[in-house]
């Protein structure tokens, strides 16, 4: 992964989580996929996961949704797919509430 990685844009981050909490599709490709199915969301998305491997299982629809208002600042403000575990079952709040590294 490069040092040129950029937080989404809000608007990406609107669109990859209602992707995330209503498209099965794009969960399936997400999950084993994450750059090729970001291009869903946008070409400065997918560009911003690119090398990006899964970290685990995919989060379930309802978690994405409870954790919703924390995921979009998280996503748009952090440069989230260096550590993307966010986006793996059970682990979504645990990462929302971890202390960022100085």
């Amino acid at each position: 992964m490069t040092a040129d990685k950029k937080p989404l844009s809000p608007e990406d981050a609107v669109r990859l989580l209602d992707l995330l909490c209503t498209d099965d599709d794009f969960r399936s490709q997400f999950a084993v996929d994450p750059a090729s199915a970001m291009t869903k969301v946008s070409d400065e998305a997918a560009a911003s996961c690119h090398m990006c491997e899964p970290a685990g299982k995919l989060a379930s629809k309802e978690e994405f949704a409870q954790a919703r208002t924390e995921l979009l600042k998280y996503l748009a403000s952090h440069a989230s797919f260096y550590v993307p575990h966010c986006f793996v079952a059970g682990k979504v709040d645990e990462q929302m509430k971890r202390k960022p590294r100085p």
